[in-house]
């Protein structure tokens, strides 16, 4: 968003944020912070802390995480917050040439002083990375494969699904975080013949307990990585899911023949569908959502939808959900799939083949 406006310095933010309540959604919280920090780094931090404190819901913790998340560069600028105060019925009071200039030059020196922080931010991001990447590739060397019977897998009820890719160390299942590497190789489509396939690597990993706790490496790149539950070269159909539960599931279960993705997260959905979209730009897409019902009635925003509603707007496919009754718990394809039956996949039973696409929740 670019929004004109006079040049200000943190007195005028203070003045500024008395026209914005800090009891708010979560995401506007986030921006306000954000655009405070792209213009002040950590010199806004306490104007920032003090607005925040006076939210009903303020929790230190909360504000170090977030604060200490935000990039230098991350996309929300000082605009956003003029606009939004502007919107609430701010406006900048009459200042004399002398400040006006003296204000400019100060934030010259911001501009010159964010460029340099975000040069060393991406370096640092690129060389966590690359550790990352490094430290994946040693955990899979010595990874064997899963146990079917692995406790999250049984308790998913997805021991007869398409386990072929998942590893384990211990009790933890490892689950590449996989990236495109922009390079192909010659393979012959049924549905297209002699043409290139995407070729893809590993750059994180998921983790996850037999109890069901989910990490990945420190550092490690996840936007736009991917794990593919069933991905060959004999289908131009792919379902985009999030989690390893739902996407097992929907293999397992739900769809035998399309090729079916794990974004890991709501969040990462668009970003794996550019990713796909771009690699296979034939492809037949569908975005099978969460049905977050339960943060909807908390927070009024049901993320599972939304999130997929805009990987789906991204792309121009189709997305669906699974619909619960009042009484039945749940919020993914896999909590339906248990709900419907509940003694689950066993090995090596594939599934019934019910297409998710056509499954459950409207389009």
């Amino acid at each position: 968003m670019r929004v004109d406006h006079e040049p200000l310095d943190l007195v005028t933010v203070v003045f500024m944020l008395t026209y914005i309540s800090a009891n708010c959604d979560r995401e506007t919280w986030t921006r306000v912070l954000m655009a405070i920090k792209s213009e002040f780094g950590e010199e806004g931090k306490q104007v920032a802390h003090d607005w925040s404190a006076t939210a009903e819901s303020f929790k230190q913790d909360a504000f170090n995480a977030t604060w200490k998340s935000i990039k230098a560069g991350g996309g929300v600028t000082i605009a956003t917050l003029v606009s939004m105060a502007k919107d609430n019925g701010f406006q900048f009071a009459p200042i004399s040439k002398e400040d006006k200039a003296r204000f400019k030059a100060e934030e010259k020196q911001r501009k010159e002083q964010r460029k340099r922080e975000e040069a060393e931010q991406a370096k640092q991001t690129a060389l966590n990375q690359q550790a990352a990447k490094l430290n994946a590739l040693e955990v899979l060397s010595r990874a064997i494969r899963c146990n079917p019977e692995h406790p999250y897998l049984i308790k998913k009820g997805v021991a007869g699904a398409p386990l072929e890719n998942i590893y384990q160390i211990g009790l933890n299942l490892i689950i590449p975080v996989y990236q495109f590497t922009g390079e192909y190789r010659q393979i012959k489509h049924l549905y297209e013949p002699n043409q290139a396939a995407p070729l893809y690597e590993p750059w994180n990993l998921q983790q996850i307990s037999a109890t069901g706790f989910k990490w990945f490496l420190k550092g490690g790149r996840v936007k736009g990585g991917f794990y593919p539950v069933r991905l060959n070269d004999d289908s131009n159909e792919f379902i985009l899911c999030e989690g390893l539960a739902t996407g097992l599931a929907i293999a397992g279960f739900y769809e035998r023949s399309s090729n079916v993705i794990c974004a890991f997260n709501a969040g990462n959905l668009k970003s794996v569908a550019l990713a796909f979209k771009r690699a296979y730009p034939a492809g037949v897409f569908t975005i099978a959502a969460d049905n977050d019902r339960d943060t909807e009635r908390a927070k009024g925003v049901n993320v599972g939808i939304e999130k997929a509603k805009c990987a789906a707007g991204a792309i121009d496919c189709a997305y669906n959900y699974p619909e619960f009754a009042e009484g039945e718990a749940g919020s993914d394809w896999n909590d339906r799939f248990l709900l419907d039956h509940p003694q689950g996949l066993p090995v090596p039973e594939i599934g019934r083949g019910v297409d998710v696409r056509t499954n459950g929740g409207g389009l």
